[in-house]
């Protein structure tokens, strides 16, 4: 018999196990910083904001002038399914989706996707009550 055929099973090593661990935890990090929560700002205020209540399926996606940016879109998605959306030019002008204008949604399981051109790429935000 060779040594090949009594080597003994590879074990995970405490070091090993610590990498595999700590990279885990990093692609947690990664994740939610590509899926926002409802709304935050950076440079420009952006996100999911709802309506009156979290229930009533009335939300907008929105991105707020600022920063100079001159074209901003807000893209609404229930259940990964594009609802509506809209884009807009200029430096002055908000871009407001408001779910009613394109039908009926459950709220929980929607998200906006938005993008401020050269000052943020597009990324999604979620509902604050999210079920999706």
């Amino acid at each position: 018999m060779t040594g090949a055929e009594h080597a003994s099973p590879r074990r995970l090593t405490t070091p090993l196990l610590l990498l595999v661990l700590v990279c885990c935890f990093s692609f947690g990090a990664i994740v939610r910083v590509a899926f926002a929560d409802s709304y935050h700002t950076t440079c420009v205020g952006h996100g999911f904001v709802h309506g009156n209540y979290l229930t009533d399926g009335s939300f907008y996606g929105r991105v707020e002038p600022g920063c100079g940016s001159t074209l901003r879109s807000c893209m609404l998605y229930t259940s990964g399914t594009f609802d509506g959306g809209q884009v807009v030019t200029g430096t002055t002008s908000t871009c407001t989706a408001w779910s009613r204008d394109y039908g009926d949604f459950t709220e929980c399981a929607s998200t906006t996707h938005v993008e401020s051109s050269g000052v943020f790429s597009e990324h999604v935000h979620l509902a604050s009550n999210w079920c999706g």
